[in-house]
């Protein structure tokens, strides 16, 4: 049985890893017009290739930003709709899935910081 601080609990955690994801939405977003900045004049084939690439996988990420803000905002309804039922195990996939995002984007940031320096 799930009592009604865990699940206040649940749910105030999942609005912090809905604004993480809100906040990192925002990152991409400026790291992509850092991309439009840089990109002009270019004309190296590497760099148009890192270019393209980083473009692609800035555009991934949203989209993968964008399910999981989704994907959490449906667990708070439910976790609201029956707060008796257990969402722990959904609960600690969607927490996995978020570190793991989190994760790679603080790495393609990286990634991107040094392709634009070089």
């Amino acid at each position: 049985m799930i009592t009604e601080a865990q699940n206040k609990t649940l749910v105030n955690e999942c609005s912090k890893w809905y604004d993480t994801l809100t906040s990192y939405c925002k990152k991409v977003n400026d790291l992509k017009r850092e991309l439009y900045f840089f990109a002009p004049g270019k004309t190296d084939p590497d760099t148009l290739l890192g270019i393209e690439h980083f473009h692609n996988q800035f555009h991934i990420q949203l989209i993968n930003l964008h399910d999981l803000k989704h994907e959490i905002k449906s667990h708070v309804h439910e976790a609201e709709r029956y707060p008796n039922i257990g969402h722990r195990i959904p609960h600690h996939y969607i927490k996995d899935k978020l570190d793991l995002l989190v994760s790679d984007l603080d790495k393609l940031e990286n990634e991107f910081h040094h392709f634009v320096k070089q």
